[in-house]
């Protein structure tokens, strides 16, 4: 039988990744990406990164200037602002982050970030192996002439 169960282990082991990314520790993210074909996915269909060493790759540094392009000021959201919560079942875990996007103007658009977890036998620890963005629409926004929609293939 497995059982899920809420983590504070690893809704720690997040809100220490958020200070960790603000600090611009990327030795810390070094620590606790697993090995091996670990994956990342942005909110946009070009943004994802595959293995290890692709992941570890998008330098803190490079989400700042993705962030900046695209009008994202992340100085404005906070830990405060994050709702997160946390599971676990065996050596498996998982975060769930609801937050959003802050714009310079100050508009938001809401945002969920998924991340898999999985223990380390050999030190113990969580090691990320998936981390995914979401971007949350409301369903009202998918509609028949919805922008958001691609045409159908003809």
């Amino acid at each position: 039988m497995v059982t899920v169960k809420r983590s504070a282990e690893i809704e720690e082991f997040a809100r220490e990744g958020r200070r960790r990314f603000e600090a611009g520790d990327a030795a810390w993210f070094g620590e606790t990406t697993a090995h091996g074909e670990v994956t990342s996915f942005g909110t946009a269909a070009e943004e994802q990164s595959r293995g290890r060493d692709a992941v570890l790759a998008l330098t803190i540094d490079q989400v700042r200037e993705m962030n900046d392009a695209a009008g994202l000021d992340i100085a404005k959201t906070d830990e405060a602002e994050d709702d997160v919560e946390a599971y676990e079942a065996g050596d498996a875990g998982w975060i769930v982050t609801h937050s959003r996007f802050t714009f310079e103007d100050g508009s938001w658009a809401a945002n969920r970030v998924v991340s898999v977890v999985v223990r380390d036998p050999e030190d113990g620890g969580w090691k990320s192996v998936l981390t995914t963005s979401q971007l949350l629409v409301p369903n009202e926004l998918l509609e028949a002439d919805s922008p958001l929609r691609m045409p159908a293939a003809t």
